[in-house]
């Protein structure tokens, strides 16, 4: 190291005070003692001198700077310095004092001695009688506990006082008969704690809202913080679940029990119990509480049901006795609904006790596995009193007793067959005792006392199933529709609890197996009633019930009680939705059955003789060809309603309603008009009651179909579900396609078999027309004297007949059917008058005015009925008005004004006119036909152009 660097090292550990002042001095000294000239120290004591001055001055002025502080701390220091001296002075005497103490009570160290055993004892002594003092005043204390219901202060007081009597002051002659009574006391302290805890769980009062009808359970802030819902000051802290128990998937609270003596305890009814738990647990009567209200669950729920029915009773104004004998459901289903609310209280009330029952034997007293439950026990013993309950209200007994044997698909024979006709092991023999001593007086007086205390027992812990119900409605099995969806959702409920449900179980059986199978034989019943006899179909409904119906004309009683029975089914739909499938296979069922009797009602009126012979109208309804034909004119069309309106009659000209009759007419006449046989009386309804029949059969079948169509569209097919849609937001669930399309079927069998009654109706109607005017031309005389002018008689019975079934048929049928039926029938009469032309041997002027007359009668008759003149029969009338002229002097008409008929009608009137005066050759006649032929193609060819 160089002597500058050697030189520097001082001065730079002063100002960078990083040295003390003594190794500085040191190193100054060094320094010095190693130089080498005078010079050189010269130059080093010169800075030394320099840096000295400089922090001279800086001192300086640090201490003019900070002179207040300075003298402060100078202060401060000799004021810590006297205080330091004053204290070694005082120490110094109490050491002295100390000393002097120690000689003086070396002195008096067995008189301190005899004194202090004395004090122990006298605090001792003190001490048992402030103990006895409180004993004394225990059973008072506890009196009041107990009417406070402070059962964890009267607990812990009782187990003090006995652990104190057995303790400390177990030699006390004097408290020995204290001892006792509170032992006692302590003994039944756990009776209380138990039927205290069992009036909380089943006869704490719910809130009024629950008695109210229709209306749901809303628990207020304070119903809500007696169940300890609130956020109070005594909220317990919540804690983990308890893993590896039962109870784990509840939420189980670990807390300090506290008892706060200026409340009422009940206001928290999860403290209450906690508190009632603990004192139990105090007692170290736990197990026997467990065990005491899993034995008394059955009799305790027993009693709540009954408190419930007399509420439902009380809140319904009538006597409870009497309800019994009354069809009111509406009770039931109210005191269901209470008992659900009822039933969860209870299940809330025992999970909150067994949460405090594993919080408490988790560290401590575990209980045995036969004594302990849980939350599945008490929802099982719920549904087991319900079942009970719901076996007596629904008459299970009767109705599987009587139950009638269902359509297949709702009821399986649980029978096997097999065991008819297996081998049977011979029976063992009996042995016989000779005598027994059953029936003497001593074996009968133990027997009796045995069964009396046996009877006791189970009523004191609840075992006894001797049940009385007294009912709020009358026992039936139709009480399952107004008690099944409030019954559905609190299975649901359970179902999320325990997994599977036997009161699921139970209405399932009952349902399956008894419900389904008389709902059948009673719709059935009523069915087979309405339909048996051969008036069946003639009976129709009264005024009254027509009106209450609305509908316009009379319906058949029959298919009135199958839509009764029908809505009664539908109802059970919508009552028991899970159902529904079987509801609508048994209404597929009935309105097979009913459509199979219609038909054979229908083949009754339309067959006759036991060829199967069939009336013409009913065979030319089954026809495809007439039946399509008839079918597409406008007049039918305009009876067919399209979404709820009807239609507007078809626009059509005149000339185009003339050729759809003409085109109708034709088709009739051509299958009647053939031959020169008439129409036998047996292929037509003589009998107006049976065409009355036909005509309530198509009212009733077409109102009833109408319904069912409604019903059909109302219900939604599995297979409209999208497949990540598992329901539609409807009241009934989705039903198979199979039976849907089995229901829309039958619906369009029975609008078929309701418009083949109209088609009959309108096509009966004018073969009566045949029947009656065919006659006329080909057995009547035309050719007669003056004298015989009136209209035929089969004119006449015509007119009769048309009359009686427009009366008929006013009352039956409505007034666009009518109108249809009676429509276009001028036309039709015109054209058969007309067409009989060729079956007429002669006629004369006499005959030409008895056929006009024929045709104004007629025409009257028509006019009548439907309240518009028949202008078609003035053709009729003018056609035979014709032959009052000669041939020649009508193809001078046809030639000058046109044709009016046709070529074959004009043809028919040359013919007859020829047959009727001799003298005409048949060159002549064949000259006028040649003519005819020329003016008619003429006319056409006009007519094109």
């Amino acid at each position: 190291m160089s002597s500058t660097e050697k030189s520097k090292t001082p001065s730079q550990n002063q100002l960078c005070g990083k040295d003390s002042s003594s190794a500085y001095l040191m190193s100054i000294v060094q320094t010095l003692s190693s130089s080498a000239d005078f010079e050189q120290r010269e130059k080093e004591k010169t800075r030394i001198e320099k840096a000295y001055r400089e922090s001279d001055k800086r001192l300086g002025e640090l201490v003019a700077n900070n002179y207040q502080d300075v003298t402060q701390i100078l202060k401060a220091f000799n004021g810590m310095t006297k205080s330091i001296n004053e204290s070694r002075d005082k120490i110094r005497k109490i050491k002295e004092n100390l000393s002097s103490c120690k000689t003086l009570l070396h002195f008096k160290r067995d008189e301190l001695r005899k004194l202090w055993k004395d004090g122990v004892e006298h605090k001792a002594v003190l001490s048992m009688l402030e103990q006895v003092e409180q004993i004394k005043e225990v059973q008072d204390k506890m009196n009041t506990y107990i009417a406070n219901k402070h059962y964890l202060h009267a607990t812990d007081m009782i187990v003090q006082a006995v652990a104190m009597l057995e303790g400390p002051l177990y030699g006390v002659d004097a408290l020995r008969e204290l001892k006792s009574d509170l032992i006692n006391i302590k003994e039944r302290m756990h009776e209380t704690l138990i039927e205290e805890l069992s009036k909380q769980i089943y006869e704490r009062s719910l809130p009024s809202s629950s008695l109210q009808r229709g209306s749901q359970m809303r628990l207020s802030r304070k119903d809500a913080s007696v169940w300890g819902w609130s956020d109070g000051l005594d909220s317990p802290r919540r804690a983990p679940k308890l893993e590896g128990s039962e109870m784990s998937s509840s939420k189980i609270s670990y807390y300090e029990v506290k008892e706060n003596l200026n409340s009422n305890p009940q206001d928290n009814l999860e403290n209450f119990i906690a508190i009632l738990t603990e004192s139990l647990f105090a007692l170290h009567k736990l197990p026997d509480g467990v065990e005491r209200l899993k034995l008394s669950m059955k009799g305790s729920l027993n009693k709540l049901i009954n408190t419930a029915t007399q509420q439902i009773a009380e809140s319904s104004g009538q006597q409870l006795d009497s309800m019994v004998n009354h069809v009111q459901p509406k009770y039931l289903n109210e005191l269901l609904k209470l008992i659900f609310e009822q039933a969860r209280y209870v299940a809330k009330t025992h999970q909150i006790f067994l949460n405090n029952v594993f919080r408490l034997t988790s560290s401590g007293m575990p209980l045995l596995s036969h004594v302990l439950y849980d939350i599945k026990d008490v929802w099982s013993e719920i549904q087991a009193r319900l079942q009970i309950l719901l076996s007596q209200y629904l008459d299970v007994r009767n109705t599987m007793s009587s139950r009638q044997q269902a359509p297949s698909g709702f009821d399986e024979p649980s029978m096997d067959i097999s065991q008819y006709f297996s081998k049977k092991r011979p029976a063992k023999p009996k042995k016989v005792s000779l005598f027994r001593f059953d029936a003497s007086q001593h074996a009968i007086s133990v027997s009796s006392a045995r069964q009396q205390i046996q009877q006791f027992e189970h009523d004191a812990l609840g075992l006894s199933d001797n049940w009385h119900i007294v009912k709020v409605c009358k026992p039936d099995a139709f009480n399952i529709t107004a008690i099944y969806k409030p019954l559905r959702s609190f299975i649901v409920e359970v179902e999320e609890i325990m997994e599977t449900s036997a009161l699921q179980e139970f209405i399932t059986d009952f349902v399956q197996n008894a419900f389904l199978g008389q709902v059948h034989a009673k719709v059935s019943e009523n069915i087979e009633a309405a339909t048996r006899g051969f008036d069946a179909l003639r009976n129709i409904i009264d005024e009254k019930t027509r009106r209450e119906l609305g509908v316009p004309r009379p319906l058949l009683q029959s298919t009135v009680t199958v839509d009764s029975s029908i809505q009664e089914l539908q109802d059970l739909m919508h009552d028991l939705p899970n159902y529904a499938d079987q509801f609508l296979n048994m209404i597929c069922n009935v309105l097979r059955d009913y459509k199979d009797k219609c038909n054979s009602a229908y083949r009754d009126i339309v067959q006759h003789g036991s060829d199967e012979k069939r009336i013409i109208s009913s065979m030319w309804a089954k026809d495809d060809d007439i039946s399509r034909f008839l079918r597409s004119l406008p007049s039918w069309r305009s009876l067919q309603p399209r979404q709820g309106k009807e239609l507007d009659h078809t626009i059509c000209s005149e000339e185009e309603m003339r050729a759809l009759n003409s085109k109708e007419a034709i088709i009739l006449i051509s299958n009647l008009s053939t031959d020169e046989s008439l129409i036998p009386q047996q292929e037509i309804i003589t009998d107006v009651t049976q065409m009355r029949t036909v005509a309530n059969v198509h009212e009733s079948l077409e109102w009833f179909a109408n319904r069912l169509d409604l019903f059909a569209d109302s219900l939604t097919p599995q297979s409209s579900l999208a497949p990540l849609q598992e329901e539609l937001p409807t009241e009934l669930p989705p039903i198979s396609d199979k039976t849907l399309q089995s229901l829309k079927q039958l619906v369009q069998e029975f609008k078929d078999l309701a418009e083949i009654c109209l088609l009959l109706l309108h096509l009966e109607v004018r073969v009566h027309c045949f029947y009656y005017l065919l006659p006329v031309a080909k057995q009547s005389n035309y050719a007669g004297p003056i004298d015989d002018l009136d209209p035929d008689s089969n004119v006449l019975k015509l007119n009769k007949d048309l009359s009686g079934m427009e009366e008929m048929m006013t009352q039956s049928l409505q007034p666009k059917k009518f109108k249809y039926i009676f429509e276009s029938l001028g036309y039709l009469v015109a054209s058969i008058l007309i067409n009989s032309v060729q079956f007429l041997n002669k006629i004369n002027e006499n005959g030409i005015k008895k056929m006009c007359r024929n045709i104004l009668a007629i025409q009257q008759n028509l006019t009548n009925i439907t309240l518009t003149r028949e202008s078609d029969l003035d053709r009729a009338r003018h056609f035979y008005e014709l032959l009052y002229m000669n041939p020649d002097e009508v193809l001078n008409a046809v030639a000058e004004k046109g044709p009016q008929f046709t070529l074959g009608e004009y043809q028919e009137l040359i013919k007859l006119y020829h047959r009727s005066f001799a003298g005409n050759p048949v060159q002549v006649q064949d000259a006028r036909m040649q003519r005819l032929h020329s003016l008619m193609e003429k006319g056409q060819n006009e007519t094109l152009a």
